[in-house]
């Protein structure tokens, strides 16, 4: 599959969970009482985000870069396709499994703890960092930050965990 034809894909299945994000958005999360900032703003403004960037996909996987010819790119054999295939999925897994067990934690441990072993795994398992520092900075600085601008200042709810409750 070449990669204008993998980005197409890649955009239209994009496009598609965007929408149906901003629909199960638009049904299941209440509007708020204030008319411009709600608990339905910030999930709504990332799904309408991932659909501009998909239509941005969409559009660039239809123009040809200029200055390159398919004549100068040589095929890839076999082996580096299936390997490079195989890489792939496995990073598509690796989120998807982080995914819901992020989903799994924050309802047992709360945001806070759920956010900081997940940024953690994500960083130093599917990224390949290794710099402890690094891991252990940007785990508390992301956890950390998100409790402050959405907990404190815009005051959304987080969940607190049925296991253990930090904040």
């Amino acid at each position: 599959m070449g990669a204008a034809r993998r980005d197409r894909v890649t955009g239209i299945l994009l496009l598609a969970f965007a929408a149906a994000w901003v629909l199960a958005v638009w049904y299941t999360v209440p509007a708020g009482t204030s008319e411009i900032v709600g608990p339905r703003t910030f999930p709504l403004g990332l799904g309408i985000a991932l659909g501009v960037l998909a239509l941005v996909l969409l559009a660039a996987s239809y123009v040809k870069p200029a200055g390159i010819s398919t004549d100068d790119v040589e095929e890839d054999d076999a082996e580096g396709k299936a390997l490079a295939g195989w890489l792939y999925l496995r990073l598509v897994l690796s989120l998807v499994l982080v995914i819901v067990a992020y989903g799994f934690l924050m309802e047992k441990v709360g945001f806070v703890l759920a956010t900081l072993a997940t940024v953690a795994v994500m960083v130093g398992l599917i990224l390949k960092i290794r710099n402890p520092l690094t891991i252990i900075g940007m785990a508390v600085g992301l956890a950390f930050g998100c409790w402050l601008l959405f907990g404190k200042i815009l005051g959304a709810y987080l969940p607190p965990g049925t296991w253990i409750s930090l904040f």
